[in-house]
């Protein structure tokens, strides 16, 4: 999901070349069925461009059921979703609040529910956000959403144990994608695609990650800010 840009695009790059077959989820087909033509020409593999806005209420089921029911096995399932606003802060109206919950945490967590029955013996990998790890007067429903997305997995891991399914969560820090494009960034962005080979080669594990690893050590020392100071700070 989420497949057209970014983290998302550098997924479907990576499995296509290891040679899964693919189902590509995305809001604009202009972007998706081409993606989709040059991995089948490039990778020899199957890949369906599946044109879903996850920004409002999805009634799409029985499409994603009618894409996958054309490739083999489902054996995966990534949610590199990270769609965000530059009016995203405190008071912002009703709808474009939906739009973002909706798109960061509901609406793939509906899709994630309808699709576990067939992912027994597979995975499931979601991606979270360092915007998360503490509220903010910016990006508020977009952290709000990636720290309900990752409840919401600690959850599923829970249940993954049980049932035959490996379930993976990646905190991305700033990554090279159009989410950080003309931002002033305190740390270096990392290569969207490298995150991509990290996330194939876990293949299997269950695990929470930050990448790179040296987040979980800035995400430590902010949390531990005193709120006289963490209140005044500009980021």
């Amino acid at each position: 999901m989420g497949a057209s840009t970014g983290l998302g695009r550098a997924l479907a790059e990576e499995y296509a070349g290891a040679g899964f077959d693919l189902v590509l989820v995305s809001r604009d087909p202009r972007d998706i069925e081409p993606l989709a033509a040059h991995l089948r020409i490039r990778f020899g593999i199957l890949a369906i461009a599946l044109a879903v806005d996850l920004s409002h209420e999805i009634d799409h089921l029985v499409r994603v059921d009618d894409a996958l029911a054309q490739v083999s096995p489902l054996c995966g399932l990534l949610l590199p979703i990270g769609a965000s606003d530059p009016e995203d802060k405190i008071g912002l109206s009703g709808d474009l609040m939906m739009q973002l919950v909706n798109s960061n945490f509901l609406n793939p967590c509906r899709l994630l529910n309808a699709l576990l029955p067939r992912l027994r013996g597979g995975e499931v990998v979601g991606f979270g956000s360092v915007a998360a790890l503490r509220g903010r007067t910016r990006n508020a429903a977009y952290a709000a959403s990636k720290s309900a997305l990752m409840t919401y997995f600690e959850g599923l891991r829970h249940y993954g144990g049980a049932a035959g399914v490996a379930v993976r969560f990646y905190i991305p820090g700033y990554l090279d994608t159009n989410l950080a494009f003309g931002q002033n960034l305190p740390f270096r962005a990392a290569d969207a695609r490298s995150l991509a080979r990290r996330v194939r080669a876990d293949t299997g594990l269950t695990c929470t990650r930050y990448y790179p690893a040296y987040w979980r050590l800035i995400v430590s020392l902010v949390s531990l800010v005193p709120w006289s100071i963490y209140r005044s700070l500009k980021f």
